[in-house]
C-alpha cells in the first residue's frame, strides 16, 4: 500500500469550497507527479517469464549495464539479428531516478552488495576492516546507481592501450565512437564540438549555485588551474562543471537511454530476474553454444547461434568465466571446475581510489541561504518542476584535474567535492552508511557537521600501480566471489596521493578561502592520533583508514594481444582461444582511464557492436 495514502490530517474542516479545491488539486498535482518516478513504462517488458527451455537466439548479452545496453542496441539495429539480454536484477526504483538520492540506492536489493577481502594496507576505518563496493544488480547495472558523471578521459589514456598491442582503440579512433552515442543537450555547450548531438545518450549540465564552488575555483586559477567550460581530452588539466547524464531532472541510465529508447524493436528482448549461473561451451570445438540461466526456482538452457556476449562488468564477468572453465588453471582445479582454457581471468585489477580524510568546516557562507534548504519547497520544485537540489548532485559535478607533480600536461589527480549543509540529516549519515565507516569515524564526523557546512575535498588517484585480483569462493555461481582489491600494495600509491592531498591543503589556505573561515578537521582514528595532525606520517596513516573506492573496478578481462601472456581478449574483445565468446565491459581495459569509467565503458559497448556486425556482415572468419 502506498505510505502517502494513509496521512492523517491535522486540522480537519478548515478548507471548505473553493480553497479546498485548490488544497486537493494541489495534492493530485503532487500525487501525479511522482507516477514516473521507478515506473517501468520507460523499458522493455521483461520477457523472463516467457523464456522456455531450449530457446535461441543470435546473440545473448549477458548484463545490461553501461556496455551491455550499448552494444545490445548496436545489434538490435539488424532486424535479421534476434537479441536477448540477460539482467540478474530488476527495474530501476523511484529512488534509483532522482539524482540526488545516489547512495541511497546502495546496500538495496538493486545493488549486489560486494566487500573486498580485509587488507593491512586499506579499509582500516571502515566496519570489520572491509570497504564497500556497490555494483549495479538492476536494468541499467551501475549505471542505474552512479554518481552520473560523464567523463571521457584523456588522449593519452586510448593511444597507450593501443601502444600496448590493441590496434584501433587509439584517441582518434575512439572519439567517433563517442560522439555516435551522445546527445548534448545543454543549450549553452552547442557550440563547443566537443560532444555529440545526435545519439541516445542525454548529456547535461549544471551550475549548483553554491559560494563554495566559485571559491574552489578561484583558489585553483591562483595555482594555474583554470575554470574550463567543457572536458577537453587533448588539455585535460582544470577545474569543470562535467556533464551528466541527467536529462529532465531525472537518471538517464543506460538501459533506459540504449534498451527502452528502442523498445519497439520487436527483435530486442530483455529478461529480469535472470542469473546466469555459466556460460555452455564445447570443449572441444572451443564454440560458447549458450547459458544456463536461474529464472526463479527454474534453470533453463538457453542458445546463441552465433555469439555469446560477456558484459557483466569487473566483478561478475571474470567470475562467470571461470565458473565456465576460463581462468586460471590451478585456481580452477581447485575449485573442482573442468578447466577449458588457461587464461589470466581477474587478474589485472585497478580502481580509482579516492581518499576521504581532506574535511572542513566552514561558515554558513559557504553554501545556500537556509531558504534554498528548505526541504519541502525542494521537494515541491522537484516534483512539480524537475528542478533544484534533487535534480543534481550539488558540488559533486565539480571535479577538478590537476598533475601535482608538474610533470605532464595530463593529470594524476582528480578532485571530487561533498558539501554537507550543518546539521545534515541525510546525505552525510546516508554517506556513511554507505561507505560503510565504523562507529568512531562516523560519529566524528557528524559531531563537526552539527553547527557548521563541512566541505570534504576528495583527491582521487588516477593511474594506481596498485593492482588486485577477482578469484571464486566456490563453485557456486550464487556465493559471492572473492575481491582482493589490493589497494597500496605499492607504496608509490600512497606517495602520490598524499601529494593530492598537500594541493588540496594550498587551495584551503589561499586568500580565496579565507571568507568561509575553513578549519580542518580529523576524524577520529584511534591508531593516527599520536601522529601530529596533518603530517606525513598522518596522511599515510589516515589513507589506510580511510580511502576507498570510487566505483571504477575494471582491467580484470584485460585487452591484448594473445602472446603477451597477461590478457584474456583480443583487440575485438574475442575471448582468446574461442570463436564466439567475447566481453563487453570494463574489465577489458588494460589500463584505467583517467576519470570516471562509465563514459569509457559505453564507448567500448559501441565499438564493440560496430565491430561485431563489421564481422558478421564481412564474414572475415568462419563463426
Amino acid at each position: 500500500m502506498d505510505q502517502s495514502l494513509g496521512m492523517d490530517d491535522p486540522c480537519p474542516n478548515n478548507l471548505q469550497g473553493v480553497p479546498g479545491y485548490l488544497f486537493l488539486t494541489l495534492l493530485n498535482t503532487l500525487m501525479g507527479a511522482k507516477c514516473p518516478l521507478g515506473s517501468p513504462e520507460p523499458y522493455q517488458e521483461d520477457y523472463g517469464p516467457k523464456l522456455v527451455d531450449g530457446e535461441e537466439f543470435d546473440f545473448i548479452v549477458i548484463g545490461s549495464g553501461s556496455a551491455g545496453s550499448v552494444v545490445a542496441n548496436k545489434l538490435s539495429e539488424n532486424e535479421n539479428w534476434k537479441v536477448l539480454v540477460l539482467e540478474a536484477g530488476g527495474y530501476p526504483s523511484a529512488t534509483s531516478d532522482i539524482p540526488s538520492l545516489l547512495f541511497s540506492v546502495q546496500g538495496t536489493d538493486e545493488d549486489w552488495i560486494y566487500t573486498p577481502e580485509p587488507s593491512e594496507k586499506s579499509c582500516l576505518g571502515m566496519k570489520d576492516g572491509k570497504c564497500r563496493w556497490p555494483r549495479g544488480k538492476v536494468l541499467g547495472g551501475s549505471s542505474s546507481m552512479n554518481a552520473l558523471l560523464y567523463v571521457r578521459g584523456n588522449k593519452r589514456d586510448y593511444d597507450e592501450w593501443a601502444r600496448m598491442g590493441n590496434v584501433g582503440w587509439d584517441w582518434e579512433t575512439v572519439l567517433h565512437h563517442f560522439k555516435s552515442f551522445e546527445r548534448l543537450e545543454t543549450e549553452d555547450m552547442q557550440n563547443s564540438g566537443q560532444y555529440g548531438k545526435n545519439g541516445f545518450l542525454p548529456l547535461t549540465r549544471y551550475d549548483s549555485g553554491v559560494p563554495i564552488a566559485d571559491t574552489i575555483r578561484e583558489a585553483a586559477e591562483l595555482h594555474n588551474y583554470q575554470t574550463i567550460p567543457e572536458e577537453n581530452p587533448l588539455n585535460p588539466l582544470g577545474y569543470m562543471n562535467i556533464v551528466n547524464s541527467i536529462s529532465h531532472g531525472i537518471r538517464a541510465n543506460s538501459a533506459k537511454a540504449f534498451l527502452g529508447s528502442v523498445k519497439e524493436r520487436s527483435n530486442l528482448l530483455v529478461a529480469l530476474q535472470s542469473f546466469v549461473k555459466k556460460v555452455i561451451i564445447d570443449k572441444k570445438s572451443r564454440i560458447a553454444k549458450g547459458v544456463e540461466v536461474a529464472i526463479g526456482s527454474k534453470t533453463l538452457k538457453l542458445y546463441a547461434k552465433k555469439e555469446i556476449i560477456v558484459c557483466a562488468g569487473a566483478v561478475n564477468s571474470p567470475q562467470l568465466l571461470m565458473l565456465s572453465g576460463v581462468g586460471p588453471k590451478k585456481h580452477l582445479e581447485a575449485m573442482g571446475i573442468d578447466v577449458i582454457e588457461h587464461l589470466p581471468v581477474g587478474k589485472n585489477l585497478q580502481d580509482h581510489v579516492v581518499f576521504l580524510g581532506v574535511i572542513l568546516t566552514l561558515d554558513q557562507n559557504a553554501i545556500k541561504t537556509q531558504k534554498h534548504l528548505n526541504l519541502i519547497d525542494n521537494i515541491y520544485e522537484y516534483l512539480v518542476h524537475r528542478s533544484g537540489d534533487l535534480a543534481g548532485i550539488a558540488l559533486t559535478n565539480l571535479l577538478g584535474f590537476v598533475n601535482t607533480r608538474n610533470d605532464s600536461i595530463y593529470p594524476n589527480i582528480q578532485y571530487h567535492h561533498l558539501l554537507y549543509p550543518p546539521g545534515d540529516t541525510y546525505l552525510l549519515p546516508t554517506v556513511s552508511k554507505a561507505m560503510g565507516y565504523n562507529e568512531d569515524v562516523a560519529k566524528s564526523k557528524s559531531e563537526y557537521n552539527q553547527k557548521h557546512p563541512m566541505l570534504e575535498i576528495v583527491p582521487t588517484l588516477l593511474s594506481p600501480k596498485s593492482k588486485g585480483e577477482i578469484l571464486l569462493r566456490t563453485d557456486d555461481p550464487f556465493e559471492k566471489p572473492i575481491i582482493q582489491s589490493g589497494y597500496f600494495t605499492e607504496e608509490e600509491d600512497i606517495d602520490v596521493l598524499l601529494t593530492g592531498i598537500r594541493f588540496a591543503e594550498k587551495l584551503v589556505e589561499s586568500a580565496p578561502f579565507k571568507k568561509h573561515n575553513p578549519k580542518f578537521v580529523k576524524p577520529n582514528l584511534p591508531k593516527c592520533d599520536e601522529l601530529k595532525f596533518r603530517s606525513d606520517e598522518y596522511w599515510k596513516c589516515a589513507m589506510r583508514h580511510l580511502a576507498t573506492t570510487v566505483y571504477h573496478p575494471v582491467g580484470t578481462c584485460k585487452m591484448g594481444p594473445e602472446n603477451d601472456g597477461t590478457s584474456v581478449v583480443n583487440s575485438r574483445l574475442k575471448v582468446h582461444g574461442f570463436r564466439n565468446l567475447r566481453v563487453v565491459d570494463a574489465s577489458i581495459m588494460p589500463k584505467i582511464v583517467s576519470g570516471n569509467t562509465q563514459a569509457a565503458t559505453m564507448m567500448i559497448g559501441h565499438k564493440a557492436g560496430v565491430m561485431i556486425t563489421e564481422d558478421w556482415a564481412t564474414k572475415r572468419e568462419e563463426l
